[in-house]
C-alpha cells in the first residue's frame, strides 16, 4: 500500500484536525497514513496511550528519515475532518463515564480559554467574556455544569459562582508555572465531556471549542 507522511503541529485539537483531514483523503485514495505525533510543550502526550489505533493509520513519535508531505495545523484542503474513528481507550471511557454518573448524566458543559488565548481572541475580535458564559449557565439552570478552562483560578471563580452546580474540584497541577495547566489526559476529558454535554458553549477563536462543536453536531446529525 502506498504512504503519505505528515507531521501535525500545534495544541492537541491542531494535531487531530490535521490528522482525521488527511485520514478523510488517505482513505479515499486507498493509502497508507503516517503520522508523526510529536510530544510537545503545547500536545504533550501520544496519541496512542489515550485512543485506540485507526485503521490504516500508523502513529510514530519521531521521524526515522521519512519524507514528509505536509507538516503544519491545517486540514487537507478539499478533506473536512471527520471524528467518526476517534475512540477513547477503556480506561479513558470510565474516568469520563464515571464523571457523567456523578453528574446524572444531566448537565451542561463550557469551554472558557483564558491564559494565552485572550489577547489572541481579542485580537480577531472573537473573544467571549465571562459574562456571556454566566449568562449561558443561567439559562440552564436546573442542569449540573462542567467547566472545562485551562486556568485554575477561573475554574474557581466559577465554582464559587456556582458551588452547587459544580461537583467538582480543578484538575491536579505538577507544575503551576507551566502555562497551560492541563495534562493532556486531562484535557482529552474536558473534550469528551464537553461533547456528551446536554448543551455546550465554547470559548470563539479556539481549535479546542471548535472541535468540539464539529463532533457534537456530527453527532447530532447521525
Amino acid at each position: 500500500m502506498e504512504q503519505i507522511v505528515i507531521k501535525p503541529k500545534g495544541g492537541l485539537c491542531n494535531y487531530l484536525r490535521v490528522v482525521f483531514s488527511y485520514y478523510n483523503y488517505t482513505k479515499s485514495k486507498n493509502l497508507l497514513l503516517i503520522v508523526i505525533w510529536e510530544v510537545t510543550k503545547m500536545c504533550n502526550g501520544y496519541f496512542l496511550d489515550f485512543f485506540k489505533p485507526i485503521k490504516n493509520v500508523i502513529f510514530l513519535r519521531k521521524n526515522n528519515g521519512k519524507k514528509i508531505l505536509y507538516k503544519g495545523n491545517k486540514p487537507k484542503p478539499g478533506f473536512t475532518p471527520l471524528y467518526d474513528e476517534l475512540r477513547l481507550k477503556p480506561y479513558l471511557e470510565n474516568i469520563i463515564n464515571n464523571k457523567k454518573n456523578i453528574l446524572e448524566n444531566n448537565y451542561i458543559a463550557v469551554h472558557i480559554r483564558r491564559t494565552d488565548h485572550i489577547l489572541l481572541a481579542k485580537k480577531n475580535k472573537k473573544f467571549t467574556t465571562d459574562n456571556e458564559f454566566i449568562n449561558f449557565i443561567n439559562e440552564n439552570e436546573s442542569l449540573n455544569l462542567y467547566i472545562a478552562t485551562d486556568n485554575i483560578y477561573t475554574y474557581n471563580n466559577f465554582k464559587n459562582k456556582f458551588p452547587e452546580k459544580i461537583k467538582f474540584n480543578y484538575h491536579q497541577v505538577k507544575n503551576k508555572k507551566s502555562l497551560r495547566r492541563t495534562n493532556l489526559r486531562d484535557a482529552i476529558i474536558d473534550l469528551f465531556m464537553c461533547i456528551n454535554a446536554n448543551e455546550f458553549k465554547g470559548s470563539g477563536f479556539s481549535s479546542f471549542s471548535s472541535l468540539i462543536k464539529n463532533i457534537r453536531n456530527n453527532l447530532i446529525n447521525n
